[in-house]
């Protein structure tokens, strides 16, 4: 099992692909890093890929101390040390997209593009939960464990999808991407959400001046379609895509419109 350990955490990752564009993978708050399988099924035949668990999450360990979006972004580049990747293009979904935006600050000259998806500028912002988003937050934390999974489930998809495919299938697609006890709120996802309401944001000159793909769901409750409005706003050079029935799962939900788009994005930024 291959893993990374570093002063303070253990992060566990894997890799696929033999040739291609290397892509860096980040996932967000209670995501292991094996979320992005639909993508990893598709790209891995001509990229090279990596992905890991986040620091404290899944089968990566850390020492418990505080997070900040900082030290999320120094892991996903020692990461990319450690593989012996220069370069890569760097793709992150929620929280994993501000954690994709801060290693671009941090280490500009590492990355070949950005790619956003359902995530927004500032940490801080999606905390602001809508009445409909905050009435499901509080249905993930009572009662059975099935009907905190589907709680779970209407906050990350729109009904008319679930209605098509059950909630059986939506269920059973969030639980292989989420750490087991996430409905739960174990510390570990408590200690990320407070990173993300310590970040507001930074200078993002460095990442105007890489190619970048922004994504997100029309009805998305976690991270409204607004953040990424304003994402947009402040990269306007950024090739943007609204799917108009999806929320903020919509890597699973549209999974052959996203690597399509995801493949165009990085042949697009070359290398």
């Amino acid at each position: 099992m291959p893993r990374l350990d570093l002063d303070d955490a253990s992060l566990h990752y894997e890799t696929a692909g033999e040739r291609g564009p290397r892509v860096l993978m980040v996932q967000g708050v209670g995501a292991i890093g094996a979320g992005w399988r639909p993508q990893i099924d598709a790209l891995a035949r001509d990229h090279r890929l990596a992905w890991f668990d986040n620091r404290g999450i899944g089968r990566s360990s850390d020492d418990g101390r505080k997070l900040t979006i900082a030290r999320l972004a120094a892991d996903a580049l020692a990461l990319m040390d450690h593989l012996g990747w220069e370069r890569a293009h760097l793709i992150g979904h929620s929280m994993g997209g501000m954690i994709v935006q801060e290693a671009a600050r941090q280490a500009p000259h590492r990355a070949r593009s950005v790619g956003l998806l359902s995530t927004s500028r500032r940490g801080r912002d999606v905390l602001l939960l809508s009445a409909r988003a905050l009435w499901l937050s509080m249905k993930m934390r009572f009662g059975a464990e099935e009907r905190r999974w589907r709680a779970f489930a209407d906050l990350g998809f729109p009904r008319p999808y679930i209605d098509s495919v059950g909630y059986a299938e939506v269920v059973a697609q969030l639980r292989a991407s989420f750490c087991d006890d996430f409905v739960r709120m174990p510390p570990i996802v408590r200690r990320q959400i407070a990173a993300l309401a310590r970040h507001t944001g930074g200078d993002m000159a460095p990442l105007r001046a890489l190619p970048a793909l922004i994504i997100t769901g029309s009805h998305d409750l976690s991270v409204p379609t607004r953040l990424s409005d304003d994402l947009r706003r402040h990269l306007p050079h950024a090739r943007f895509k609204r799917f108009t029935d999806a929320g903020h799962a919509v890597p699973l939900q549209h999974v052959e419109p996203i690597d399509r788009l995801l493949r165009e994005h990085f042949a697009s930024a070359g290398g």
